[in-house]
C-alpha cells in the first residue's frame, strides 16, 4: 500500500453537521423566580448576620431584648395605666365598652338610687322639668328601702327601644325582698317591678310610669 500523500496528511477528515439542542433553562433562571430571590436575599441575609452576631455577643442581646420588653411595658403602663396581660385588662375592657353601650341615663340611674335610698328632694328635683308629674310619695312609701321595709337586690334593662323623634323607652326591672320582722316566713319575700322611662335624646326623663309587680 503506498504511503499518503503530504496533502492527505495535513487535511484532517471532515466531521458531519450535529445540531445543538439547547439546553432547557432552570426554573431559578424565570424572571419571577430572579425578582423573588433578589427580594428576598437581602432578608435572608439581614437574619444570618443578625444570629451570627447574637451568637458571638449573647450578654449584648440580651440586654437588647430585655429593654427592648422594658419599653414595651413602660409605654403601655404610661399610656394605658395598666401592664400587658394584665388580669384586670379585659375585666376593664368590657366594663367600659358596657358602660358606653349602656342606653340608661345619668337622669334615670339617679332617680332610681334616690327612690331606694328614699330621697325625695333629688327625685321632684329630677323631674321637675317633666309635664306629667309622678306621685313619687307614694312610691317612696311602696318602694323605698327607707319606708317600705324592703331591701332592693337587682336592677335590670328589659327592653330598650328608640321612636323615629329620637325619644327611647326603657324597661327596668327592679327585684327586691321584703325585711319586715313581722314575717312569719323563713324566707323573704321577693317581688319584681317593673317601670317603664320615656327619655329625650339628651337623656332627661320625659315620663315614668310603674308598670307593674308580682311576688316571685
Amino acid at each position: 500500500m503506498p504511503p499518503p500523500t503530504p496533502d492527505e496528511q495535513t487535511t484532517p477528515a471532515e466531521s458531519p453537521n450535529i445540531m445543538l439542542t439547547p439546553a432547557r433553562k432552570r426554573m431559578g433562571q424565570a424572571p419571577l423566580a430572579r425578582a423573588i430571590k433578589a427580594t428576598l436575599r437581602p432578608i435572608f441575609k439581614l437574619l444570618y448576620y443578625t444570629i451570627r452576631w447574637i451568637r458571638s455577643h449573647k450578654l449584648a442581646a440580651l440586654l437588647a431584648i430585655l429593654l427592648i420588653v422594658g419599653s414595651v411595658f413602660a409605654t403601655n403602663y404610661l399610656l394605658a395605666g395598666q401592664i400587658p396581660f394584665s388580669p384586670n385588662t379585659s375585666t376593664n375592657t368590657q366594663q367600659q365598652s358596657g358602660q358606653a353601650s349602656s342606653p340608661v341615663s345619668s337622669d334615670v340611674q339617679d332617680w332610681l338610687l334616690a327612690l331606694r335610698s328614699g330621697d325625695l328632694n333629688t327625685m321632684l328635683n329630677i323631674q321637675k322639668s317633666m309635664s306629667r308629674q309622678p306621685d313619687s310619695s307614694m312610691y317612696l312609701l311602696q318602694f323605698s328601702e327607707k319606708y317600705a321595709q324592703v331591701k332592693w337586690t337587682a336592677i335590670s334593662v328589659n327592653g330598650a327601644s328608640k321612636g323615629p323623634d329620637g325619644m327611647l323607652d326603657l324597661f327596668i326591672e327592679v327585684d327586691m325582698t321584703s325585711t319586715s320582722t313581722s314575717s312569719s316566713s323563713t324566707s323573704a319575700a321577693t317581688t319584681i317591678t317593673l317601670w317603664h322611662f320615656t327619655t329625650s335624646p339628651t337623656g332627661h326623663i320625659y315620663t315614668i310610669d310603674y308598670v307593674s309587680g308580682r311576688s316571685a
